[in-house]
């Protein structure tokens, strides 16, 4: 097995990872959104700190991207705490159809904030996820608009958190990804902390569920870091999808959850979104 099909495995496992971890939030609704989130990057952060004692590097990165850390946290912090609460009010499968739209966003930001060039492909398939996208929120005043619009801002949180991680790694003095990861779950505790009120009056089974949306994170997060450091990315991106395909399928098995033809209609659009991105990095990385 070659490395680019380890990274494609390891991509596909943590799709799955990060599926299961949206099962759990839907699941464990007794549990606020700020407990949740905490208990996720207290997992997270003991998980990190193993990472950053074990590389060597600064807990809380060099002085001069401290600013840029904080930032990339409150953004990712607010990124999940918007997608934990989509979970919560979306079918499984609508609400990671709309958080795939992330790349998209981040192609956006990334040439705005960056400077990144943008092609037609890339401006193609930001045309087709943008449909894809109406067409699962589909419009109207109901209560599916509201967590809609949230999980679509959990997608731009997340884009503007990535920037921030592009700007850091382009500096004379980049961040290990494991001081991103701990400064992240750092912030993300302070942030939750205040919020989270008496986690004791929460059920034990409750409180295991909480643990083990921390452990899945950690499975996700380890295993997607692991795929970009041994594989191409332009080679094993498209594999991210699976979750498209996990999740309605978990909705289903656990919520008893059916999604409306135009759902299904929208995440094909956003897949074949993504199809074209791949191939567009494929082709752009065969020309260097």
């Amino acid at each position: 097995m070659n490395d680019n099909t380890k990274g494609a495995v390891a991509i596909i496992f943590s799709s799955i990872a990060f599926s299961i971890m949206g099962m759990l939030v839907k699941y464990t609704g007794e549990a606020t959104v700020f407990q949740q989130v905490f208990f996720r990057n207290f997992v997270m952060l003991v998980f990190a700190a193993f990472l950053v004692k074990n590389n060597k590097v600064s807990f809380f990165g060099k002085k001069e991207n401290r600013k840029l850390l904080f930032f990339r946290s409150f953004f990712g912090f607010m990124g999940v705490m918007a997608s934990f609460y989509a979970n919560r009010h979306l079918y499984l499968g609508d609400a990671q159809a709309l958080f795939k739209l992330n790349p998209f966003i981040v192609t956006i930001f990334a040439v705005i904030f960056l400077k990144e060039k943008i092609n037609r492909y890339n401006i193609l398939a930001l045309i087709i996820a943008f449909i894809g996208t109406i067409i699962i929120v589909n419009p109207k005043f109901d209560s599916r608009l509201f967590p809609s619009l949230i999980a679509i801002a959990s997608a731009c949180f997340g884009g503007i958190a990535y920037v921030i991680i592009g700007i850091i790694s382009k500096r004379d003095t980049p961040e290990d990804k494991s001081t991103i990861i701990f400064m992240f779950a750092f912030w993300s505790l302070i942030f939750s902390f205040p919020f989270i009120g008496d986690v004791f009056r929460l059920e034990l089974r409750t409180l295991f569920y909480l643990f083990l949306v921390g452990v899945c994170a950690c499975i996700a997060q380890f295993l997607v870091t692991m795929a970009y450091s041994i594989a191409d990315a332009s080679k094993i991106s498209i594999f991210d999808y699976v979750s498209l395909i996990v999740s309605p399928i978990l909705g289903w098995l656990v919520f008893r959850e059916s999604l409306a033809r135009n759902s299904y209609v929208g995440i094909a659009l956003i897949l074949f979104a993504g199809y074209i991105s791949f191939l567009n990095a494929k082709r752009q990385t065969s020309r260097k």
